[in-house]
This record gives structure tokens, C-alpha cells and sequence, in this order.
């Protein structure tokens, strides 16, 4: 029987199709744009046993398998997503919001604006304000151990974006503000107890309807990269005034406007994967340099923070200290120093002396993190000072925890261990030793003569 020429011409398009998936899966041979909030580790083969297969990890693990490794997986999600988007005003990501004129708001600030964290926390208004009171008790005998060491802090109050557009807020959130502010109540408490600090939670609210650009990206979360010189040279200034030390100013160079939203102006746009990217207003990635440079101090710095020191962390800002050190959620380490960067504040043996060595210490936070009021900085202070340094001992089976941790490095300890004929727990501790002494030796070199 003849087959009717369309279904023909149907058979061949759909094993084109099919056939173009399966080859991509293999080669990847076309370059596909990565889906932003996946970029988790691929999880490590399960071989198929018994076990495995009763417990289900072989068939979980050949699921995840299969699932990032479909040819043109991305082109597919993007394409779903916007479809959501353009045609129903959908957002797939569930962790952000479109507010008034195409605002994007992050979940978790609006969490915190509408009093959903602080519910989450506190039974009422009194037992916040007595956790914040303990918490700033705590902070003044921070800041007077501080004091003891010859150590400077500052602690910066820096706003979300609701605080400072809450009139661009979608109905529903602009509705149910709430009433208590625990960031209003720190800087109030603050003040009464003259804590070094710097408010631009209040500031932000008074300049955003003159300053001449956007304080925040409408397409991102934190501040506007146009904000970042007025942000540095503001935090320069006080540094300046409370420690004595001459610190240098910053210059505007040039407004550089650009539709590029790159690095955190373009952040919550990048997390919607979407197909094309948004319409959006020409806005500053400005550039800026340290001016009165000569005959300036140059401290080191220590930051604990969360991720709105990111931007200051990437601008000629660091450039005015020798050393800077940036403690994010009190767990993950920046630094300027090759030999700490990247590594995780749990397993760093040198914390206690990257505080030792440290001229000032300053804290960088929003709203929603004073929940978790410096993600508990006082008592990881306090402890390393109490300290001093870790012992050899503490500092060998810190490393081993930190390869433990690793599931692709404990792999290669495993098969190093078979090929040299010694157990696991040996061959551990001898890349332990080995690393601890080749990070002294980087230690060492990156000293100034």
C-alpha cells in the first residue's frame, strides 16, 4: 500500500529531529547558552549493584544523567520559559517576581518587606527587638576585643531593593507591608549606642527620586553598578573618620551607558532563562578610579558580608587597602591572596591569622540577614582570638575533613592509595601533610621582605 507522501515527509522530519537530539547529546557539537541556577556538580557515576538498584540512586543517578545530557535541553527550557512569559506574564523561576513597570523583585526580599522572615523567627515584636538588643550587647564587646587588637569596625547598613522601590512592588506585596522593620530597629539601637556605622537604608530612600540613574538595575537585585562609586567612596570617607587612617577618594571617570547588563545588574533577567533577552533602559557601568592616592594608608581589610559586597569587591574599591579579606556568609573566603581565595572559612587554618593581621574589620548587610545577625561573626571572632593559631594536629585533620568533603578529590585519594599499596587513612593523611606544608611555602613567598 502507498504510503501518502506527507506522512512520509512527517516519518523523516521527526527522525531528523530525534536524530539531531541524540547527536547532541553525544557531541554537543552546537555551543548551547548554560542555563543559569544549574550549575550544580554533576553527581559522580553509581555503578549498577544491588544496592543501588534497591535503593534507587543507580536509577536516580541515570534520571539526572539523562536529564542534562538531552541535546538541545537548554534551547528547550529557554523556549518553554518564554513562552510562559510573553504569552501568560509567567515567571518559571519561583524565586522571582515582576512587579510595575517590568521590576523584577527577588522572593526573598519581599519575604522579608512583608514580614514573612520575621514570622518565620519571632513570635512577636518584643522578642525581636530583645534578640536584636543581645545581639548589639554582643557587637560592643566585638568591637571593644577589636579595640584591644588595634582593629577598627564599621558596620554598613545596605537596603533591598523593596525598601527603596516599594511603589514598584506588584499589588498584592505593596498591600501587605509590614509595619515592624528590624533593620530600622538595629540603626536605631546603633545610634543610641554609637556603633561605627553607615545607613543607607534611610540615605537610599531620600536621594532615589534625585539621583540621576536607577539605584537598583531593574533586571537585578543588588545595587546598580552606577550606585557602586557613590557606595565606595561614602564607606572611604567614614573608614577614614573613624580609624585616622589617610584613605584615598574616588574619581568618576566616565558613565560608559550601556544595555549591558552583565555581572549583578542582570542577574534576576540571567536566572529566568529565557529565550531573548528583556527590553531595557541604557543604564551606567561606570568607570571610576582611587584619586589622593599619594602619601595614603593602605590597611588590610577584613569584610564579613553578604552578597552586596560583591560589586565593591570587583571595583577599584579593594585598591585602596594591602590586603583584603572577604568573609561571605561567614563560610565562603575571597581574598586577595591566591593561597585563601576560594576556599571555605570551616577548613581555612589561617583565619586566625588573617584576623590577627587585620586593620579594620567591616560588616555588610540587608535586611533579610540580620535574621541571622552576622551570620554568628562575634563568636567566630571571639574564637579565633581566643586561639591564636590552630595546632598541627587541628590543622592535619581540618584538611582531611576538606578532601572528605570533596567527593571527586576523595576518588583520586582512593585510587592514588590502591596504586601506592597503602590504606585510605594513611594516604589521606600524607596529602593532609603535603598540602599544609605547600600552602606554608605559598604563604611564606606572598610575604612582603
Amino acid at each position: 500500500m502507498n504510503k501518502k507522501p506527507h506522512f512520509i515527509i512527517q516519518f523523516v522530519c521527526i527522525s531528523a529531529v530525534l536524530a539531531a537530539i541524540l547527536l547532541q547529546s553525544f557531541t554537543h557539537i552546537v555551543k548551547m547558552n548554560p542555563l543559569k541556577g544549574f550549575d550544580k556538580e554533576e553527581q559522580p557515576p553509581v555503578e549498577l549493584s544491588f544496592k543501588t538498584y534497591y535503593d534507587g540512586s543507580y536509577q536516580d543517578y541515570l534520571t539526572e544523567h539523562a536529564k542534562r545530557n538531552t541535546g538541545f535541553r537548554e534551547f528547550f527550557i529557554r523556549n518553554y520559559n518564554q513562552v510562559a512569559y510573553s504569552c501568560f506574564n509567567k515567571i518559571t523561576n519561583k524565586n522571582i517576581v515582576k512587579g510595575h513597570d517590568q521590576e523584577l523583585y527577588l522572593k526573598m526580599y519581599l519575604n522579608e518587606a512583608t514580614g514573612v522572615t520575621f514570622k518565620q523567627h519571632f513570635a512577636d515584636v518584643d522578642e525581636a527587638k530583645a534578640e536584636a538588643r543581645k545581639n548589639v550587647e554582643e557587637t560592643l564587646r566585638l568591637i571593644d576585643t577589636l579595640h584591644q587588637h588595634g582593629k577598627a569596625f564599621l558596620f554598613v547598613f545596605a537596603p533591598t531593593k523593596p525598601a527603596v522601590y516599594p511603589d514598584k512592588l506588584p499589588s498584592y506585596y505593596k498591600n501587605h507591608l509590614t509595619d515592624f522593620s528590624l533593620e530600622e530597629y538595629y540603626i536605631q539601637l546603633f545610634k543610641e549606642n554609637h556603633i561605627p556605622h553607615i545607613d543607607f537604608y534611610h540615605y537610599f530612600q531620600d536621594i532615589k527620586d534625585t539621583f540621576p540613574y536607577p539605584l537598583y538595575p531593574r533586571t537585578g537585585t543588588h545595587w546598580s553598578e552606577a550606585t557602586i562609586p557613590y557606595v565606595a567612596d561614602s564607606v572611604l570617607k567614614k573608614l577614614a573618620e573613624i580609624t585616622g587612617y589617610k584613605l584615598p577618594s574616588v574619581h568618576y571617570i566616565d558613565d560608559n551607558l550601556s544595555t549591558d547588563y552583565s555581572v549583578q545588574d542582570g542577574e534576576l533577567e540571567a536566572s529566568m532563562n529565557l529565550l531573548f533577552p528583556l527590553n531595557k533602559p541604557a543604564i551606567p557601568r561606570p568607570v571610576f578610579e582611587l584619586t589622593d592616592t599619594v602619601g595614603t594608608d593602605k590597611p588590610n581589610l577584613l569584610v564579613v558580608a553578604d552578597s552586596y559586597f560583591t560589586q565593591l569587591r570587583i571595583s577599584p574599591f579593594v585598591e585602596a587597602f594591602n590586603n583584603w579579606d572577604c568573609w561571605v556568609y561567614n563560610r565562603d573566603v575571597n581574598s586577595s591572596r591566591k593561597q585563601f581565595e576560594g576556599k571555605s572559612l570551616k577548613w581555612l587554618i589561617e583565619a586566625p591569622e588573617v584576623l590577627e593581621g587585620a586593620d579594620i574589620v567591616m560588616a555588610v548587610f540587608t535586611a533579610p540577614m540580620l535574621y541571622t545577625y552576622m551570620f554568628d561573626f562575634n563568636h567566630t571572632a571571639l574564637e579565633l582570638f581566643e586561639k591564636g593559631h590552630f595546632s598541627e594536629a587541628e590543622a592535619i585533620e581540618m584538611t582531611i575533613q576538606r578532601i572528605k568533603d570533596n567527593p571527586k578529590w576523595m576518588q583520586a585519594i582512593e585510587k592514588q592509595a590502591q596504586e601506592r599499596g597503602i590504606s585510605i587513612e594513611e594516604n589521606l593523611r600524607k596529602n593532609a601533610i603535603y598540602i599544609i606544608k605547600t600552602d606554608q611555602k605559598k604563604g611564606d613567598q606572598a610575604k612582603p621582605e
